[in-house]
């Protein structure tokens, strides 16, 4: 089958000024036999998409409308030139769906083979076409309904052919379109019977999914669980599921189901262990291999039989159970495999309300976990939320996941059922991402262990010892201290002025400084301290003074430009402090921190703390032990609660926030209503 186009021909059907754009916009081609009904279904997705982000194109009526003489003139070329001809046709398709940033909907052919008596079809689908597409959906209508449509068409004429013959053609069509697609990155599907009542929702999900919308998703999901968690969490528990915390592997048996009701063999093994691998496309593909094989209700079945019949290994539902004990501990199970059947699982084993799933395989799940996405959670959980991690995997995909946690436990289940390459990559890992790993033996202590014990110690997971490593609390560096004035009547008096919409430019500034200077005089001194030196009194004599302990190696930073006034408030208090102004965090340089004993941030309004945690964040890159005080008019109460980043920052370091006041009211001001705009009295600043 030649899928190779020619050198372009210098013929006069072929426009020679067709710009053929590289641009990668997302096309789906709607594939099948003539007569299936690609044209209707298209018509469907035409009403229920719109045309707001969406183009549909009739392949004919675009070879028509790049060929010069038209279709008529089209049919006259030989099959050279024909091919040349739908290179520049699928090329337009590509070019006007990147200058849009539409996605495209097209319909097309694979073969024709119209001729019953020919022993070879012919193929018209280009590698032109199979560099465009991005998704193929096949159109797979039961080839009786093809028949009788295809007899009652009366706007094309075809030949008869027979129902065994559009059979081989469709089935034809399918394993070679299926093939085709997993060597060239491209997802498959085929449309009848399950996902017919889903289509335009499968076309949206096409839209938007691609590996970083993947990533995002699983973040959020993370994020929702470890939230639960939050104001005592030190440490975080990644599980796998098949393999790690029961013998089973409910995606072989999920198949096996399949095989026997449907007659269908596992297609996993050869997705996987074909050229996409354990890319995220393959993962995505084993989804769309899911949505074909059950409907919503026949897959929610087969997950409850299956959670039936798959029992924990007794350590592993041990260990569970009792991370649950621990408000400071929050286990999250990370599965490539079937997300339903694990929350059924858990149900039925009585941890639904301890263990939270994160993982995928159908369309409503919004993600699909690939290896990469079980590190960058693991990776995550540290940067974001400070707590330390625990991985426990049985095989390659795990690898990444163990690599980057703090902790890797490898589950060794019985030797003719664990994964035949997981040794060799283990050896790998170890030699060249310097993975230092435990393996726990089960069921009971009793499988032979992987590698040897020397390189690959073995753990008890219900040893007293092991239990405690993992749930004892962490002691930890940091610590959030926060202070503010919100109820006295020092701040109602001094806030007043600030939220006056009256007061704009310079008297505001004035109140910005007052505020500050108050927060300087009530706070500060006390949480840093003073110290005594010699000054001069007017009768001439002397005295002993005060002063901020270590006065000149303070480093004042107000966060332009609506911190300024109020760090000019602080300086006053403290004028032989550094003054630095910065507008982001790359403003502050290491030459800033040299002998710089504590930094003050100053802004006036701090909303989720995102901003001022990456300033935290700089300044500990550049410098490990200076202290850190935020000072702000106004924090928003979630900025210091719950999931927020002051939070998450403050597990790892030290951090202290002084506020003028707390606020429930959650605002952030443009135009006029921006604070930055009422001091300087301004309209708009860039």
């Amino acid at each position: 089958m030649e899928l190779k186009t020619s050198p372009e021909l210098a013929d006069s059907s072929i426009p020679a000024n067709l710009d053929i754009a590289p641009a990668d916009p997302r096309v789906i081609g709607l594939y099948g036999v003539p007569g299936c009904g690609k044209s209707y279904l298209m018509k469907q997705l035409k009403q229920e998409l719109g045309e707001s982000d969406f183009q549909y194109f009739e392949g004919s009526e675009v070879i028509n409308s790049v060929t010069v003489g038209g279709l008529n003139a089209f049919k006259k070329l030989d099959e050279h030139q024909k091919n040349q001809i739908r290179k520049l046709a699928i090329n337009s398709i590509k070019s006007t769906c990147a200058q849009s940033g539409n996605v495209g909907i097209v319909i097309g052919h694979f073969m024709f083979w119209d001729d019953e008596a020919s022993e070879q079809a012919l193929r018209v689908c280009t590698q032109a076409d199979l560099d465009t597409f991005t998704h193929i959906l096949y159109v797979n209508t039961p080839v009786e309904v093809t028949a009788k449509q295809r007899t009652e068409d009366t706007e094309r004429e075809r030949l008869n052919v027979s129902i065994q013959h559009l059979h081989h053609w469709q089935e034809t069509e399918i394993q070679e379109i299926r093939g085709l697609c997993r060597e060239n990155d491209i997802l498959f599907a085929t449309i009848y019977p399950n996902l017919k009542g889903k289509l335009a929702i499968l076309v949206r999900d096409f839209q938007r999914h691609d590996e970083s919308h993947n990533g995002s998703v699983a973040e959020q999901l993370l994020d929702e669980t470890i939230s639960v968690h939050y104001d005592e969490l030190q440490t975080v528990l990644f599980f796998d599921a098949d393999k790690t915390l029961a013998a089973d592997d409910t995606g072989a048996r999920f198949w096996k189901r399949i095989k026997e009701t449907k007659g269908e063999d596992d297609p996993l093994s050869a997705l996987f262990g074909g050229p996409l691998k354990y890319s995220y496309t393959a993962f995505r593909q084993a989804m769309l291999l899911y949505e074909e094989s059950t409907n919503d209700d026949e897959f929610d079945a087969i997950c409850e039989e299956l959670a039936t019949y798959t029992h924990l290994y007794p350590q592993m539902s041990s260990l569970l159970h009792q991370a649950g004990r621990y408000n400071h501990v929050c286990p999250i199970i990370v599965t490539c495999g079937l997300r339903r059947v694990w929350e059924k699982i858990m149900e039925k084993a009585g941890l639904s309300n301890v263990i939270k799933v994160v993982g995928g395989n159908r369309i409503t799940d919004r993600l699909v976990v690939t290896p990469s996405v079980k590190e960058s959670l693991v990776t995550h959980t540290q940067q974001v939320h400070a707590a330390y991690t625990w991985a426990f995997g049985d095989s390659p995909v795990d690898l990444p996941m163990m690599i980057a946690a703090h902790q890797a436990i490898i589950a060794v289940g019985e030797q003719q059922s664990r994964s035949k390459s997981m040794e060799h990559n283990l050896l790998t890992a170890m030699v060249n991402d310097g993975l230092q790993a435990r393996q726990a033996l089960l069921p009971n202590n009793l499988s032979p262990p992987r590698l040897d014990i020397v390189r690959l110690p073995v753990v008890n997971l219900t040893e007293k010892l092991f239990l405690d490593s993992i749930f004892q609390p962490h002691k930890s560096s940091g610590g959030l201290r926060l202070y503010h004035a919100t109820d006295s009547n020092a701040a109602k008096l001094l806030s007043t002025p600030m939220r006056d919409d009256n007061i704009r430019g310079p008297p505001q500034q004035k109140a910005h400084s007052k505020a500050g200077s108050y927060l300087a005089i009530r706070y500060l001194v006390e949480l840093i301290d003073v110290e005594e030196f010699t000054m001069r009194h007017p009768q001439k004599k002397d005295i002993a003074g005060y002063r901020l302990l270590g006065e000149e190696r303070t480093l004042i930073v107000p966060l332009m430009r609506g911190g300024q006034p109020m760090a000019s408030g602080v300086n006053k208090v403290f004028p032989k402090a550094q003054f630095l102004h910065a507008k982001e965090p790359k403003d502050m340089k290491k030459e800033h921190l040299e002998g710089i004993v504590t930094v003050i941030l100053v802004d006036y309004v701090i909303n989720s703390g995102g901003s001022i945690v990456q300033f935290v964040r700089h300044i500990r890159e550049m410098d490990g032990a200076v202290r850190i005080i935020i000072v702000a008019g106004v924090v928003q109460d979630q900025a210091v609660r719950g999931c927020s980043p002051i939070r998450a920052a403050a597990r790892s370091t030290e951090l202290t926030v002084v506020a003028l006041r707390l606020s429930g009211n959650k605002y952030t001001g443009k135009g006029t209503t921006d604070t930055g705009n009422r001091l300087f009295n301004t309209a708009h600043l860039n």
